[in-house]
């Protein structure tokens, strides 16, 4: 008996990431609720330009960010 194959997750493209930011507003209440509870949280709030099919692609917008003076990097979709 040959072991079980493990599916490969879909590729789902890139994104250029342009920054993760703290920003606790949109989750205020359930971070409340947490806290009450005795769970420390917190919140990011993400900008990202895509989803490009090929890297390269992605590496094109990358550029033209990065030409605007704006620190990017590019992340595969998960």
């Amino acid at each position: 008996m040959s072991p079980a194959k493990t599916a490969e997750p879909a590729f789902k493209g890139y994104t250029v990431q342009l920054g993760v930011f703290s920003n606790p507003t949109n989750a205020l209440q359930l971070q409340e609720k947490l806290a009450q509870n005795g769970i420390k949280s917190h919140t990011e709030t993400k900008l990202h330009v895509g989803p490009f099919q090929s890297k390269a692609e992605a590496d094109q917008a990358l550029a033209k960010i990065r030409s605007l003076g704006i620190s990017a990097v590019v992340v595969p979709v998960r």
